[in-house]
């Protein structure tokens, strides 16, 4: 049993280590779309396909992300914290 736990907790460790690093990749894209997006420019001057780009990678990024969280809470819950 003391096996399985520090599994589970080895686990937890890595997922939450993951999860760091996506909401860092996710943080970057969204500031950097807000700045593709910025009010102060002409329709012209957005560049709609690296907009399209980072939104659909923040997407894809957001969905692993809450994923992640849903892993992390369900080995809390098998560990009993």
């Amino acid at each position: 049993m003391d096996f399985e736990r520090t599994q589970y907790m080895g686990q937890r460790e890595q997922k939450k280590l993951e999860l760091k690093k996506l909401e860092l990749s996710i943080k970057g894209l969204k500031e950097s779309i807000r700045t593709q997006l910025n009010p102060f420019i002409t329709i012209e001057e957005i560049d709609q396909e690296v907009v399209a780009a980072q939104a659909f990678d923040l997407a894809e990024k957001v969905i692993k992300y809450k994923a992640l969280v849903a892993e992390i809470a369900a080995i809390n819950k098998a560990l009993g914290a």
